[in-house]
């Protein structure tokens, strides 16, 4: 019965492993594709704002992309929060796993938690150096970094705002 529970276990292990992997990989994969689309939106709003002059054509071009730029940034920030959220369900449930009596395998979940969140160094008798120390970019991982599904939301947002607004009053000008 025991033998089964570890099994059983272990395997649940792996499930969650590769789920986790795939869900950071395709989180950086989405923030890249919304980076991407939102630079090439706010490319084609400068463009078209360089122009010496503005027919109405291109300010109604210049609301719609703002609109839609507005639009992205607020599925990017659902998306990017949703991938982020399911990540970190699947490594508490991985440091679960790991934080149980008979878990005798390496705990690298746990030892990531503890770079990331505690900035606590991970010792292993058996590396060469014996402990590892979290630098500077794991500190502010956390700080800065790890907010970007909200920061870069509000950027664009903010930038698509300034856009819509600069547009608006030059129509009324």
């Amino acid at each position: 019965m025991m033998m089964q529970q570890e099994s059983g276990r272990d395997t649940a292990y792996d499930h969650l492993i590769t789920l986790w992997t795939s869900g950071v990989r395709n989180y950086h994969t989405m923030l890249s594709d919304y980076l991407t689309a939102n630079s090439i939106f706010v490319a084609v709003i400068g463009l078209i704002i360089s122009r010496e002059s503005l027919a109405l054509p291109f300010m109604a071009l210049i609301i719609l992309l703002c609109i839609f730029g507005l639009l992205l940034c607020f599925q990017m920030a659902i998306v990017l929060g949703r991938f982020s959220g399911q990540n970190a369900l699947w490594e508490w449930q991985l440091r679960g796993i790991e934080q149980t009596q008979d878990w005798n395998q390496p705990k690298l979940i746990t030892g990531l938690y503890h770079l990331h969140e505690t900035q606590q160094p991970i010792e292993d008798r058996n590396n060469e150096p014996q402990v590892f120390t979290p630098n500077w970019a794991f500190r502010q991982h956390r700080q800065w970094w790890g907010h970007r599904a909200v920061s870069f939301p509000w950027f664009f947002g903010c930038v698509y705002g300034a856009f819509l607004i600069w547009t608006v009053t030059q129509l009324r000008s």
